[in-house]
């Protein structure tokens, strides 16, 4: 019964067999004992981009020397599931079998399947993949680094820096009062937490005291605190100062220079009695705490003008730690940029895979007069603007472009040049240095750059690059 209506449906379906090989997504070829191509469908024509009044009849080697039908016709074995690639862009999978009757191979039937989106889809998704891993990698890393404000988390390869925290580690163990001297942005305060982690008073309070935003008005009331009914507008309770909300810890003073002249000798009593009088108050309060000060002026020339107490200077800079501004040490740029690129990669779900070579020229050579907080906040803007995980010139703040576009420029003018200069001799060491890492295979080398060959073609030519013999 069910051979009978099986028969009923297929007498009712008559489509011609070559209809259906001509539409489906197989390349069909079939050789006869003779190696002559006598079938070869429409998709084979759109895989291999060869038209059957081109191939029919032919001998098959003509085409396709080593093709696998060649082997089978000489085994009479079939060989399934190989990878091939005829095309750039294409990947195929082909199984050839051989077509026998009564023993006898009459030739060879190959089915040869596109897979190019599969393996696109597949490369896709190991991208995403490594992608996900390499931020939760990332991550981890930031995290460990911010555990605790510590040394460990001072980012550095210079020398110099190496022999400043060095410096800091020793003074940590000690309660003296350190005096932290650099340039804005420098990483004053990171220095001063990380003395206080290093310390015996780590477990107790670090306490921020910025000088240079309370109004002079305000500024003994912030510190010391005052009396029920101080003054109008005084809490009714009174109000603790930050010295004794820092008990048994650290007052950080930060921009130190910036104190008036009458405050210093209130200061200065503090640091020698260890006791002061709240605003209003009568009873002496005693202190256990450490004093470290931070400032970005010049505080010895500041005695000699009468704007800061020389007693004071002397208590406060028992020892000094000068930061280095980030110019004076420029091998701890790429090791900075490294970090913050991680780090902000991780912030905005984004991977970084590529920088475009005149944006890192331009980066490493810039002067950064703001120190590591602009080249932090740069980093940050350039991570935001970055378009598939790629950093170009062109996402960089004007005021650096603007630094190199500077043609009037005397000071260092052999050092800089202008954008398209700089431009070209990125581009043209960064391709240099491709080919020769590809023994001048220029497809390798477009890939390693990700541009497309045309592009390298026309920059070799326009850059007049000569490729390297070693």
């Amino acid at each position: 019964m069910i051979e009978a209506n099986a028969r009923s449906a297929y007498a009712t379906f008559d489509i011609p067999l070559e209809s259906i090989l001509e539409n489906i997504n197989e390349g069909i070829c079939v050789i006869d004992r003779s190696r002559r191509v006598i079938y070869w469908n429409r998709q084979a024509e759109k895989l291999y981009g060869i038209k059957k009044d081109q191939i029919l009849g032919r001998d098959i080697v003509q085409f396709f020397p080593n093709a696998l039908a060649l082997e089978v016709l000489k085994t009479g074995k079939p060989i399934e599931y190989v990878e091939h690639r005829p095309r750039e862009g294409n990947v195929v999978v082909i199984s050839s079998i051989p077509i026998k009757k009564d023993g006898e191979l009459l030739g060879v039937v190959s089915i040869d399947q596109d897979i190019t989106e599969i393996r696109k889809l597949s490369y896709e998704l190991q991208k995403a993949r490594n992608r996900i891993q390499y931020l939760e990698y990332v991550e981890e890393e930031i995290k460990k680094l911010h555990r605790d404000f510590n040394f460990e988390n001072i980012v550095y390869k210079s020398k110099t820096m190496y022999d400043l925290i060095l410096l800091a580690m020793k003074v940590a163990e000690s309660d003296a009062s350190v005096l932290i001297q650099g340039e804005s942005g420098t990483g004053k305060d990171l220095f001063a937490r990380a003395i206080h982690q290093g310390s015996q008073r780590k477990d107790k309070p670090f306490v921020v005291v910025d000088c240079s935003s309370i109004p002079e008005s305000l500024l003994e009331s912030e510190l010391f605190g005052y009396e029920p009914g101080a003054f109008t507008g005084a809490q009714k309770k009174g109000k603790p100062g930050k010295f004794e909300l820092a008990e048994g810890g650290t007052v950080f003073l930060d921009e130190i220079g910036e104190m008036p002249l009458e405050m210093q000798s209130k200061l200065l009593r503090v640091l020698e009695n260890r006791e002061f009088y709240r605003v209003g108050g009568v009873k002496p309060v005693k202190v256990n705490i450490r004093i470290i000060s931070a400032t970005n002026r010049d505080l010895a020339e500041m005695v000699k003008q009468g704007k800061f107490r020389e007693d004071l200077f002397y208590r406060l800079d028992v020892v000094s730690l000068k930061i280095p501004p980030l110019r004076e040490r420029p091998e701890d740029i790429p090791v900075l940029i490294d970090y913050y690129l991680k780090k902000y990669s991780v912030e905005n779900k984004k991977v970084i895979d590529r920088i475009e070579p005149a944006a890192v020229e331009m980066l490493l050579n810039y002067p950064w007069p703001g120190n590591v907080r602009e080249l932090k906040n740069v980093v940050e803007r350039l991570v935001i603007l970055a378009e598939d995980g790629s950093i170009l010139a062109e996402h960089l703040p004007q005021s650096i472009k603007k630094y190199f576009e500077n043609t009037t420029r005397i000071t260092d003018k052999d050092r800089f040049m202008k954008l398209e200069q700089v431009v070209a001799e990125a581009e043209k060491k960064a391709i240099t240095h491709a080919l020769k890492m590809t023994g001048n295979n220029k497809a390798k080398a477009a890939e390693m750059l990700g541009i497309p060959r045309s592009t390298l073609y026309y920059k070799i030519k326009t850059l007049k690059i000569e490729c390297p013999t070693d």
